[in-house]
């Protein structure tokens, strides 16, 4: 008996309560798991766009003597596409613990976490035209990448069905910026090049000048970059230091991209874009590194609230932010 006693003392039984408390904490934490893998999947499609953009540049000698693989430049594309993908479809239930522990609990929020109702299923929800867009998007660089491939190969090739993708595409974009308030100017920007590109590109057709559609993506950046100003001057009141610092990261790395890629448009004007190629890998490392600042600022506000919210409420409490800092 005293062996059998010993034993069971040794036995350490959980209380319920505390059980249910970590399980909750643990289902808790999902809470903005569907906004991360929403974030992460945009972020893959930048990244790659940028390592395609430097593996461009790195090939343009090759590009010039007709040997370059094309197949292998978009690459990352390929990838980060499926990446993309992939996250998105992680994304309608990556955020199902919370969802569920909020039902339990019979209310639409716990804590400071994101409101199911207002928040976590209107994401989950805007991920399907969401995925439908990356499908159409990925076909139409597809179908630019077969199109650069046989007509270096000196086969008989179309612009008509890329032209089509490109501007269907670049209205979804505008239309997205139009309509939703989130990312407008960027949606609107990046749309507006595109559509001005691929027209451009379309018409000048084998001409050397179509080096010169990157010329809207310059506006397109500088867009960008006055609306990273006007943004960062507008909310001085309510950033903490490190989004004011993120920020203003980011209004260098759009800086600099911009001047890239205007020395990359002026080569191309003097018929020497084969000297671009510094230029060229620096515009593709701007684009990898504006994931970094973009991405914690995204972050931020999903977890502090908007900037246009915080504003009603006042002026950011300098307490709050000296305990952030620590």
């Amino acid at each position: 008996m005293a062996m059998r006693a010993s034993a069971v003392g040794f036995i350490d039984d959980e209380d319920p309560r505390t059980l249910r408390e970590r399980e909750g904490a643990r289902q808790e934490r999902t809470a903005f798991y569907t906004f991360l893998c929403g974030l992460s999947a945009r972020l893959a499609v930048l990244v790659a766009h940028g390592l395609t953009f430097i593996a461009l540049f790195v090939s343009l000698q090759e590009i010039s003597t007709q040997e370059a693989n094309w197949w292998l430049i978009f690459l990352p594309i390929w990838i980060g596409y499926g990446a993309s993908v992939l996250l998105l479809i992680l994304s309608w239930c990556a955020s199902c613990q919370y969802i569920k522990l909020c039902l339990s609990e019979r209310v639409v929020r716990i804590n400071d976490n994101p409101s199911i109702l207002t928040e976590v299923l209107p994401q989950i929800v805007t991920t399907i035209p969401g995925l439908l867009f990356l499908i159409l998007a990925f076909y139409t660089e597809f179908d630019l990448c077969r199109y650069l491939a046989t007509s270096q190969a000196g086969e008989a090739s179309s612009l008509t069905s890329c032209t089509v993708l490109s501007v269907l595409v670049s209205l979804l974009s505008i239309c997205q910026g139009t309509l939703f308030k989130d990312n407008s100017t960027l949606w609107i920007s990046l749309g507006a090049g595109l559509l001005v590109s691929s027209i451009c590109f379309a018409i000048t057709g084998g001409n050397s000048a179509q080096a010169l559609t990157i010329s809207p993506f310059i506006l397109a950046v500088a867009a960008l970059l006055c609306a990273s100003v006007y943004r960062l001057r507008r909310y001085a009141a309510v950033l903490r230091k490190e989004e004011q610092t993120l920020q203003q990261v980011e209004v260098g790395l759009l800086g600099i991209l911009l001047l890239s890629l205007a020395s990359v448009a002026y080569k191309a004007s003097l018929e020497k874009l084969t000297e671009a190629g510094v230029e060229g890998c620096l515009a593709g490392v701007c684009l990898c590194l504006l994931a970094l600042p973009r991405a914690q600022l995204c972050l931020r506000e999903a977890k502090e609230g908007p900037l246009e919210d915080r504003m009603k409420w006042g002026q950011v409490d300098p307490a709050m932010d000296n305990d952030s800092e620590v």
